[in-house]
């Protein structure tokens, strides 16, 4: 599947295709899951929370910047009583994140607060 700008195949996304070098070359905690220097998604969820964020990057709804350093929050915080065993997975921690930026920024209204 292809829509342009990502080519997706059996859960992968090439690393050639991405167009921003901030969201493919991202550092240190916040990496990408990658095999063999392919993007890796267990799970159709964790493709579509990937591409919203780029997206909304992308768009100029998302600084990701912000959005990187909140899913090093996020990850630390899952890792924080045992990093060997997280509290949540990395696209669970990439969720967390995207809505705390997003609400952050207004971006995203949470009508129960």
């Amino acid at each position: 599947m292809s829509d342009g700008r990502y080519s997706l195949t059996n859960g992968f996304v090439s690393e050639a295709r991405l167009t921003r070098a901030d969201i493919a070359e991202m550092p240190d905690a916040c990496a990408l899951p990658r095999r063999s220097g392919e993007m890796v998604f267990h799970h159709e969820w964790e493709r579509r929370a990937f591409a919203i964020a780029v997206s909304l990057a992308e768009q100029g709804q998302l600084e990701w910047r912000d959005f990187q350093q909140e899913l090093i929050r996020s990850i630390a915080a899952a890792e924080r009583n045992n990093p060997s065993e997280p509290t949540r997975g990395y696209y669970e921690s990439w969720l967390l994140a995207l809505a705390t930026v997003l609400q952050r920024s207004g971006v995203l209204v949470d009508e129960r607060l």
